[in-house]
């Protein structure tokens, strides 16, 4: 390759720069971005300028005829803006004059003379889309790293760069407002047909390909022209079913409903209205998305351009946005996170083979996110008939993923072909890591343990996947119980991204270290929680469960229940969650939390009224709701109202939300805090990070913590000993509340 043609001179004073720039023959210049300080390219305003000032003067020059961008990181392209920065922005106008400054510089590549050709691979994310978006063109990797996406909303935010606007263009507002709202990544090949990326080819050759395109169009105007019409097309193909036929009566729906008043405000108020019920409006940037697409529609980019900035500007100094951002920095630290104590030192195994007992739900979506990873895996059950529907479940995950996009044919079937299936232990004499996933029964699990002991090599770690039974108990019986640790997987597993690795007093440092890297090859995050029943996440759903039953025992209707929970944030109302769970697994879990924490954990006797009358939730079809049996959808068809007889109730009751709110969520926090205060939690972070993850905690509220923190350890206080009074003892304030509440202490300091 040529020297560099802008080679700022060398100082050792001075920082590497942001942007490199080659001549590789045949007048195409090669712009390589590669932040020296970050092991990620993300943007900033001294980032845009560097690039959009580099492609200026490139554009201008006489000896270039094409442009090729490219990353000087080996994994990644651009991962959006700089989460730090945009953190930083303390005013609304602030944020506003950034997004249009960043908005203002991509529209100067956009009109570029001279083809500038995108050559991406691995994740190309918020703001880097938006950057490739502006490009001419863009050629991708069909590497599976490498996908696409607008992610912003998941901070509370919205794109800030026109990414939405170019979305809109190429593939239409429907596809614009899916990808808006959701912040789902896509692959390559979904990008291509959706008309946002241009090719896609094996790594070795995306470059070479970059290369030979924009050449080419640099000597083919006509190329770049017809590059719209392309895009139209294959978008259109999509939208028609892949179907050839159905490509031009496609593009004449989307027109019949994108490009008249009549259609979009058809679709807008669809998109309203959906969005609205997912979030009661506690997400304001969903509204934002569909505002900057509305008035993308009916008053062109340069209106929606403006408007977008604006919204942006009011969006970061929102407490969503805030809170929203603290989360996404607590989960970026703990993918960092070993789980070790502070000092402690560890080696995790290499992990080739992982062996799973027990094929029901638990144990195969451990299996089906286990050979995800790539990871050979042997799964087994008691006979034929339990093992194949194990394997059957397996295959529908992996199914659905290829639906979505999130794999191909062939991805899934490697994957697929990485399960083993058996009805004989034997099979796990090599494996690296055994996880049993059986019923919640300590002499049960016990015993599995100690056949898998017989069977396993020394340096295999056993894992006992249980919500609630302390390990050192399964542990007691083992020859070796410091190999053995707890892996609570929630469920369903393939969608719940949270995953506790319990450690006992006993467990050897390299067996927690192999855990843990276990699960965030599963693509898990994970906490480290010490032994003790029910760890934290059950721990802290327990007394939440039981609030809600003792308002339907009280005469409160069940949909007045769950809907209050749901208007204060959590996705779904705790009975629906009862149901889903099973209500039998749910009193087992409460019994169990009564033997060990005592009268405040009692739970309520509306269970034994259930039991009688066999209500065990979804899994037979009768609970609180009325569900099809053998569905797995989760949605239920309505409230079973024979239930109230059951319980020898009847809804009489109607206390403001508020109430039922402060009631359930308030248990749930007081039993957070004492997690932490027992040691339970190693720290608020992880506390806050669970329950987010593993039990609906509304994330624009931050965790139980950081809640607290921003209402009050005080005020916190003042409620939880009204209900105290009211209620007695469940109500009875964590110890370290009062204390926090007595120093005006916080929990994140």
């Amino acid at each position: 390759m040529m020297a560099a043609m802008t080679t700022p001179t060398e100082q050792p004073s001075r920082p590497a720069p942001l942007v490199r720039t080659e001549m590789l023959g045949s007048g195409l210049a090669l712009v390589t971005i590669d932040d020296p300080r970050a092991p990620h390219n993300t943007i900033t305003p001294a980032f845009a300028a560097a690039l959009s000032d580099e492609l200026d003067e490139l554009d201008r020059s006489a000896k270039v005829k094409a442009i090729v961008l490219r990353s000087g990181k080996p994994e990644s392209f651009l991962a959006g803006a700089n989460i730090e920065f945009v953190r930083s922005l303390r005013f609304a106008k602030d944020a506003e004059d950034v997004s249009r400054e960043i908005g203002t510089r991509f529209a100067r590549i956009a009109r570029s003379k001279k083809p500038i050709v995108a050559c991406v691979h691995g994740p190309v994310l918020g703001g880097g889309f938006e950057l490739t978006l502006a490009c001419t063109a863009t050629v991708a990797s069909d590497d599976p790293k490498t996908v696409f996406g607008l992610p912003e909303v998941k901070l509370g935010l919205i794109p800030a760069a026109n990414g939405l606007l170019r979305v809109a263009e190429r593939a239409g507002l429907r596809t614009a407002i899916d990808l808006g709202l959701s912040g789902r990544n896509i692959r390559a090949e979904a990008a291509m047909a959706l008309g946002l990326c241009d090719d896609v080819v094996s790594e070795a050759i995306v470059l070479d390909t970059a290369c030979e395109l924009a050449l080419r169009l640099a000597s083919r105007p006509e190329l770049r022209k017809s590059l719209p019409r392309k895009r139209l097309q294959r978008s259109a193909h999509a939208d028609g079913g892949g179907q050839p036929g159905n490509a031009l009566s496609a593009i004449a729906a989307r027109a019949l409903l994108e490009k008249n008043p009549i259609g979009r405000s058809v679709l807008f108020k669809r998109a309203r209205e959906t969005a609205a019920a997912r979030t009661r409006g506690h997400y304001p940037a969903t509204d934002h998305v569909l505002d900057v697409l509305e008035r993308f529609g009916g008053r062109g980019f340069r209106s929606a351009a403006t408007l977008e900035a604006r919204l942006f500007g009011e969006l970061v100094v929102s407490e969503t946005a805030h809170r929203s951002i603290e989360l996404f920095f607590a989960e970026t630290a703990l993918k960092k996170d070993t789980g070790l104590a502070p000092g402690e030192a560890a080696t995790a195994h290499a992990i080739e083979r992982v062996g799973v007992v027990g094929a029901g739900l638990m144990g195969a979506g451990i299996a089906a996110v286990t050979v995800q990873a790539g990871i050979s895996t042997r799964m087994k059950d008691r006979d034929d008939a339990h093992l194949g529907r194990g394997l059957r479940y397996v295959k529908e995950v992996l199914d659905a993923r290829v639906r979505r996009g999130a794999m191909s044919p062939l991805e899934r079937d490697q994957a697929f072909g990485a399960l083993e299936g058996t009805v004989e232990p034997s099979g796990f004499r090599r494996a690296d890591l055994v996880i049993e996933a059986v019923f919640e029964d300590v002499e049960l699990k016990r015993e599995i343990v100690r056949t898998i002991e017989e069977l396993v090599p020394e340096t295999c770690v056993i894992a006992s996947n249980t919500a609630s039974l302390p390990i050192a108990k399964i542990a007691a019986a083992a020859s070796h119980p410091e190999r053995i640790v707890g892996m609570h997987y929630a469920r369903p597993v393939p969608n719940v991204r949270l995953v506790e690795v319990v450690r006992t007093k006993q467990t050897d440092p390299n067996a927690l270290a192999t855990a843990v890297a276990l699960a965030k090859r599963q693509g898990k995050t994970v906490i480290v929680v010490n032994d003790g029943y029910g760890f934290y996440t059950t721990r802290a759903l327990i007394p939440f469960f039981g609030e809600a039953l003792r308002l339907v025992a009280e005469g409160v209707a069940i949909e007045s229940i769950d809907e209050a929970v749901v208007d204060w944030g959590f996705p779904k109302g705790p009975l629906l969650l009862l149901d889903e769970l099973g209500i039998d697994l749910a009193e087992h879990f409460a019994n169990s939390a009564h033997a060990a924490f005592g009268d405040r954990m009692r739970p309520p006797a509306v269970f034994g009224e259930l039991a009688r009358d066999d209500r065990r939730g979804r899994k037979n079809g009768r609970g609180f709701y009325m569900h099809r049996t053998g569905s797995r959808s989760g949605s239920p068809i309505r409230v079973d109202d024979t239930i109230y007889s059951t319980l020898l109730t009847m809804p009489r009751k109607k206390p403001m939300p508020e109430e039922i709110q402060l009631r359930c969520t308030l248990a749930m926090i007081n039993e957070a805090f004492r997690c932490l205060d027992e040691g339970i939690l190693r720290s608020p972070r992880d506390g806050d990070l669970g329950a987010v993850l593993a039990l609906g905690f509304p994330a624009f509220r931050g965790g139980p913590f950081r809640y607290v923190d921003v209402l009050g350890a005080s005020e916190v206080l003042r409620r939880t000993r009204s209900l105290e009074q009211r209620f007695g003892a469940r109500f009875e304030p964590a110890p370290l509340l009062v204390d926090m509440a007595r120093h005006g202490k916080r929990s994140y300091g």
